[in-house]
């Protein structure tokens, strides 16, 4: 068997210096730099980011749209049904809006597609048995961004679409073709300023959770109780640990030891897990393939 061989990337800067400003060694400094992390601040957030580097929700263009319509459709007791998707990511989403929605007191159900029947995403006929169960509005996690001609079907039917989503958007002559929703929640969108667009659908989720517990009055600690699962979305969907990934990933891990989730409590236990002891790791090969399967075996 042959020896490995490490190459090493050779962008250029003072190593040691960057060591002794951030108290790193220069091993960590060049791996730093070879990950494009430049800048005294960057570098600082990299290495100690915090809950207080998160960027605001409302940052994300129409995020407030879609949470004015939600507190409206709320009050009024409007039924509105999440639609999400079978894998970690899609999972986590449903289950953070979910918990959010019911917590405000919305009239709110959710629907995954099933694998093998629905396939990915949003379809007509998830729209049409919505319309015929008396749903008033559909609000769509880690999936819709794409679903031009569903969400057309939809608004003939007479029913208001939100969609979080946070895959890349089709373009049509150099502009975004998005469907026509009431609102659309995509940092990828080309009028969007949010600062980091590289985040899972859970995290777009995450960030609609916390502006509508904004509205509703609800607690910051009550959010940051569900953390966990925009941690768990986030390494599950193998999004870049950098930025804002990064802190919600090394927070969420923090907090899985205290979660309040009795399932999640339980697939750590049943996968012999110490939930003391949870890493990316874990997360990525033994809890995430859990979450996944559901959807492979039966539905999600």
């Amino acid at each position: 068997m042959a020896a490995e061989r490490w190459m090493l990337q050779t962008k250029k800067a003072d190593f040691h210096e960057m060591a002794r400003i951030h108290h790193i060694t220069p091993v960590t400094a060049r791996i730093i730099r070879n990950r494009d992390i430049v800048g005294e601040e960057a570098v600082e957030k990299y290495l100690r980011g915090s809950l207080k580097d998160l960027y605001s929700p409302h940052l994300l263009k129409d995020m407030d749209l879609a949470v004015e319509i939600l507190k409206e459709k709320t009050e009024q007791g409007k039924r509105i049904r999440i639609v999400g998707d079978y894998d970690i990511d899609g999972v986590c989403s449903t289950y953070l809006l979910f918990r959010a929605l019911t917590r405000i007191g919305a009239h709110v159900d959710y629907e995954i597609p099933d694998r093998i029947r629905d396939g990915y995403g949003i379809n007509e006929s998830i729209i049409r048995a919505a319309a015929e169960d008396g749903v008033d509005t559909i609000l769509t996690c880690d999936n819709g961004i794409a679903a031009v001609a569903q969400i057309s079907l939809a608004k003939e039917l007479g029913l208001t679409v939100l969609i979080t989503d946070h895959h890349d958007i089709m373009q049509e002559d150099g502009h975004d073709l998005l469907p026509p929703a009431d609102a659309v929640v995509n940092p990828k969108q080309s009028e969007c300023s949010y600062p980091y667009p590289e985040i899972c659908g859970g995290m777009v989720a995450y960030k609609l959770v916390k502006a509508l517990y904004e509205a509703f009055s609800v607690s910051e600690e009550e959010w940051l109780s569900m953390l966990e699962f925009a941690a768990i979305a986030t390494v599950g969907d193998v999004m870049k640990l950098r930025d804002e990934n990064r802190i919600i990933v090394k927070e969420g891990l923090k907090r899985i030891a205290n979660t309040k989730s009795i399932g999640l409590l339980k697939l750590i236990e049943r996968n012999d897990l110490d939930k003391d002891q949870i890493t990316a790791y874990h997360i990525g090969f033994v809890i995430g393939p859990c979450l996944n399967a559901g959807g492979r075996l039966q539905t999600a």
